[in-house]
């Protein structure tokens, strides 16, 4: 007795395999964000995207001074070409007792001061003040160490009353 052309294993198993590409062809892809935070007791750490294509920025903000310190890897000379400053703790008007949390973010950002912006920004939140704060900095993949460039403050809002 012949078998019928549906009755094959291998008929089946082919046409598996080729709805199963064509779906994950024109399935719609989601891109995968790498950005993390890490805090300790007396500072915190995140890794900020800079351009499609080039490599993180780190920042670290210090609990004890309320500073914000960065560093933009640059892949073609293989060394920090870039670092960026600024006293958070101005912008919060916090002297003593800060107490502050991170964050990463994405953001289409028109300007930042400086030159053309990272896609990254960063948020950071400080509770006695009850504000939270976004922060943007320029980025050029420059083959020369850059002089320090500022972080610039881009929006800030109430989260809650100030407890001083």
């Amino acid at each position: 007795m012949r078998k019928n052309f549906t009755e094959h294993r291998f008929v089946w198993l082919a046409t598996g395999m080729i709805f199963g590409l064509a779906l994950a062809y024109y399935w719609p892809h989601e891109p995968a964000h790498a950005d993390d935070a890490s805090m300790g007791d007396r500072f915190a750490m995140c890794t900020v995207n800079t351009l499609a294509g080039n490599s993180e920025a780190i920042f670290v903000l210090d609990f004890t001074t309320g500073r914000l310190l960065g560093a933009a890897y640059n892949t073609q000379t293989g060394t920090f070409t870039q670092t960026y400053a600024r006293s958070v703790a101005s912008d919060f008007k916090v002297a003593e007792d800060a107490r502050y949390v991170i964050v990463p973010g994405q953001a289409n950002l028109r300007t930042t001061g400086g030159g053309p912006p990272a896609s990254g920004v960063m948020y950071v939140g400080e509770l006695n003040s009850g504000l939270v704060s976004m922060y943007g900095f320029s980025y050029v993949q420059s083959p020369r160490q850059l002089p320090v460039q500022p972080l610039t403050l881009i929006a800030q809002f109430p989260w809650r009353q100030a407890s001083r």
